[in-house]
């Protein structure tokens, strides 16, 4: 019998097992040296999110774009996504006026897809400004004025 596991590379596993250590749980990884921290706080990201969450428009972003607001991150439960990885949905981020994209809800499906080497992710994206991103995904100029 061949286990799903067994399918995937090993070295998709090898790569979050040398994830830093976290400091929350016996088994976290801190991701603080993979993706910056955003400078908008937890409190922000999900008050943008749900106030406007009706503004979601689902994009695919580079996820180097993307800042991480939850500093630690429980391995077993990327595994886990990794294995399932076909059946996964989109993350929820905000995109503040300063351009800045911070996740509200999916840091380990965005480190999932960072292990399997992705460069891109799929994202409910709400917009508080200029968009960076088009409805496409597209990469779009900013404010010539600015």
């Amino acid at each position: 019998m061949i286990r799903l596991r067994d399918l995937l590379h090993e070295t998709n596993y090898d790569r979050i097992d040398k994830l830093p250590p976290g400091k929350l749980f016996d088994d976290a990884k801190n991701i603080k040296d993979i993706f910056k921290m955003s400078h908008h706080t937890w409190s922000e990201v999900i008050e943008a999110f749900e106030k406007n969450q009706e503004t979601v428009q689902p994009v695919n972003i580079n996820i180097s774009d993307i800042r991480i607001t939850q500093p630690n991150i429980r391995i077993n439960k990327v595994k886990q996504i990794i294995a399932n990885i076909n059946t996964m949905t989109p993350i929820n981020a905000v995109q503040f006026t300063d351009g800045e994209i911070a996740i509200y809800d999916g840091h380990h499906r965005l480190v999932a897809n960072w292990a399997l080497d992705k460069q891109t992710i799929d994202v409910n994206l709400v917009k508080l400004n200029q968009p960076k991103y088009d409805a496409s995904g597209v990469d779009t100029p900013g404010d010539p004025t600015k």
